[in-house]
C-alpha cells in the first residue's frame, strides 16, 4: 500500500466485506491480511470478514507518517513508504547491538520493506511479551475498550463510540439499499448508526418496543434543544424517525429477526406537534425569465473560461437540466435541428436513473443563441460527437487526432460557481436548481389548458405535472400578500356585481329600489376606482 491509499475516503457509518475492500483501494486479499495483522479490527471473528467504516479511517489515520510526532509503544517507522505503524509480530526480531543497546527488525506491513528502531529496556520487554504469546503490538499501546471513531471529517468534533454487533447484519442491509442514491443510503446509515449508539450497542435482534419508544422521546427532545447544544431541526428528526423506521420493517422479514415485535415502526412514530410546531420553510428565490436575461448579458465572455460559464448558465435556462447531469452533457445528446437534448441515463448522472428527452423551452432565445455559439466554438477546436459539452479548463484547447474523447467533469461544482459568478451580477444568490423554478413559473404565464401543462411538466423530465406544481416556483409571501390586498382595495368587483353595474347603466332597476341603491353604489366604487387608475379585473 502507498499514500495515495491513505487518501482513499471510506463511510464511517457503513460496512465493508474483504472483497469491496480491494476493490476501493486497489490493493489484493494478502493485503487486508497484512492489515489485520498490524492493527485493523473485523467487526467480528466470523467469516467471511467484515470492517467497519470508522475502524478503517482509524486505521489508516495511525499509518500515516507524522514527522514531528514522537512513535508510540510498539510503533516503527518505515523509510520506505513513510507510514508509521505495527510490523506483525512473526516478523519481528529482536537483537542486542555491539553497544549493548536494544534494537528491533521486522517488515512494515503497508509495503513490505525493513523496519528497524531502537528500543528502550520497557518496550523491548514489552515487544518481547508480545512475540511470545503472538499478539498485535497495537495491544501494547491500546486497550480492548470500544474504539472510537472520527464523526465527520473536521478534526476538532468531538469523538463518539461505535459498536461492531450489528455491523453483520447491517452489511445485509446495505446490499438491499444498493437501490438508493449513494447520498441516501448514507443518510440511512446515518440514522441507523444514531439508534444504535442510544442503544450502547445493543444487538438489534433484542430491541424492543419501549427501546423503540424511548428513542422517539431522544428525537423529540432534540428538537427541543438549542442547535448550538447540539438539538436538531425538525426536518432532521422526522428523516430520523422515518429512517430507522424503514429498516425495521426490513429488518423483521429477515432469518433471525422475525421474532421482532411488529409494533417497533409504531413506537417510532413522532408526535403530531413535532410535524406542526415551526412555520415553513421559506421559499427558495429564483429570478423571473426576463431577469435571467438580464443577468446573462452582465456575465463576461472574453476568456474561453468566462464563456464556458456563460454556456452552462444558458444551457440550463435553455433545457431544465439539473447541474449534475449538465455537467456530464455530450455534443451527441443536443440537436439542434431539431431544438431538442437528450437526458441519457446511461451516459450522464441522472437523478433516480431517469432518461428523457427535453425540447428547448420556448421564451429562452436569447440562452439558446449563447448556447449554440458555444458548440461552434467547441467544434472549432476539433470537439466530436463523444466530447462532453463542458469540460475542465485542461481540455478546452484545440485538439488533435487524440483517439479517447474529452471526459465530462468529475462534479458540478463548476456549474455552481457558474451561477455565483452570474447571480452575483446583479445582486442576488440563486442556485442553478433555482433555474427550475423559473421554468415553472414560465410554463404558469403561458400555459392555458391541462394539455400545456401536462406537456410543459414533461419537458422539465417530471412524469405529471402535481410533481411540477408541488415542488417548483412556489408562491412567495410576497407575492401572495401583493395579491390578497389587490383584492382587498374597493375596486375589485365580483363577476355578479359587475352584471349589476351594467344593469344599472341600461336603467334595468326601479329607481329607489333597493337592487337599484346596491348597484349605484357599485358603480359609484368602480368609478372612484378607475380615477385612482386601480385594476378592477
Amino acid at each position: 500500500m502507498t499514500r495515495a491509499h491513505y487518501k482513499v475516503k471510506v463511510c464511517q457509518d457503513q460496512v465493508y466485506s474483504v472483497d469491496e475492500l480491494c476493490k476501493i483501494y486497489n490493493v489484493r486479499r494478502n493485503a487486508i491480511t497484512d492489515w489485520m495483522k498490524s492493527g485493523l479490527r473485523k467487526s467480528d471473528d466470523l467469516r467471511p470478514f467484515v470492517f467497519r467504516g470508522a475502524e478503517l479511517q482509524r486505521y489508516h489515520n495511525g499509518q500515516k507518517r507524522k514527522p514531528l510526532a514522537k512513535l508510540k509503544q510498539g510503533e516503527f517507522n518505515c523509510l520506505s513508504c513513510g507510514s508509521a505503524g505495527y510490523p506483525a509480530p512473526q516478523s519481528i526480531s529482536l537483537m542486542t547491538t555491539s553497544s549493548y543497546r536494544f534494537m528491533a527488525v521486522g517488515v512494515c506491513a503497508t509495503c513490505d520493506a525493513q523496519v528497524t528502531k531502537l528500543l528502550k529496556a520497557s518496550e523491548y520487554d514489552s515487544i518481547e511479551k508480545c512475540l511470545m504469546s503472538g499478539t498485535s503490538l497495537t495491544l501494547i499501546d491500546e486497550s480492548n475498550c470500544e474504539i472510537p471513531a472520527d464523526t465527520g471529517n473536521k478534526p476538532d468534533l468531538r469523538e463518539t463510540v461505535w459498536y461492531p454487533t450489528n455491523d453483520r447484519i447491517v452489511h445485509e442491509w446495505q446490499i438491499y439499499a444498493g437501490r438508493f442514491e449513494t447520498s441516501t443510503k448514507r443518510a440511512h446509515l446515518r440514522s441507523i448508526r444514531m439508534l444504535e449508539v442510544f442503544l450502547g450497542g445493543k444487538a438489534f435482534d433484542k430491541v424492543t418496543p419501549k427501546d423503540a419508544a424511548d428513542f422517539r422521546d431522544h428525537l423529540v427532545n432534540l428538537g427541543q434543544t438549542l442547535k448550538e447544544h447540539g438539538g436538531l431541526g425538525n426536518s432532521t428528526i422526522r428523516h430520523h424517525a422515518s429512517q430507522v423506521r424503514q429498516f425495521f420493517k426490513w429488518l423483521r422479514l429477515q432469518d433471525g429477526y422475525k421474532r421482532l415485535s411488529q409494533n417497533i415502526p409504531l413506537y417510532l412514530e413522532l408526535p403530531k406537534a413535532v410535524h406542526a410546531k415551526t412555520l415553513p420553510r421559506d421559499d427558495r428565490d429564483y429570478l423571473t425569465i426576463e431577469q435571467a436575461e438580464k443577468m446573462l448579458e452582465k456575465m463576461p465572455d472574453r476568456t474561453i473560461a468566462e464563456r464556458r460559464d456563460r454556456a452552462m448558465v444558458a444551457c440550463a435556462y435553455t433545457s431544465g437540466l439539473r447541474a449534475a447531469a449538465l455537467t456530464t452533457l455530450r455534443l451527441k445528446h443536443i440537436d439542434l435541428y431539431k431544438r431538442e437534448l437528450v437526458q441519457n441515463a446511461l451516459e450522464m448522472r441522472a437523478k433516480n436513473g431517469k432518461s428523457f428527452r427535453s425540447v428547448f423551452f420556448p421564451r429562452t432565445e436569447a440562452f439558446q443563441e449563447v448556447l449554440v455559439n458555444w458548440l461552434s466554438e467547441l467544434v472549432v477546436l476539433g470537439f466530436t460527437q463523444d466530447d462532453a459539452v463542458f469540460p475542465e479548463l485542461a481540455h478546452l484547447k484545440q485538439r488533435g487526432s487524440e483517439i479517447s474523447p474529452v471526459p465530462p467533469m468529475k462534479s458540478s461544482s463548476a456549474v455552481s460557481c457558474a451561477f455565483n459568478l452570474a447571480t452575483s451580477q446583479i445582486g442576488r444568490k440563486c442556485t442553478p436548481h433555482s433555474v427550475r423554478d423559473t421554468l415553472k413559473a414560465l410554463g404558469d404565464e403561458l400555459c392555458t389548458s391541462p394539455k400545456d401543462r401536462k406537456a410543459w411538466s414533461l419537458n422539465l423530465g417530471h412524469t405529471n405535472e402535481k410533481i411540477t406544481e408541488i415542488y417548483y416556483g412556489k408562491m412567495s409571501d410576497h407575492q401572495r400578500r401583493s395579491i390578497i390586498e389587490g383584492l382587498s382595495t374597493g375596486g375589485l368587483l365580483t363577476a355578479k356585481e359587475n352584471a349589476m353595474v351594467l344593469d344599472f347603466y341600461e336603467s334595468r332597476f326601479e329607481r329607489g329600489s333597493d337592487e337599484y341603491n346596491m348597484a349605484k353604489r357599485l358603480a359609484e366604487r368602480r368609478a372612484a376606482a378607475r380615477d385612482g387608475d386601480e385594476v378592477l379585473e
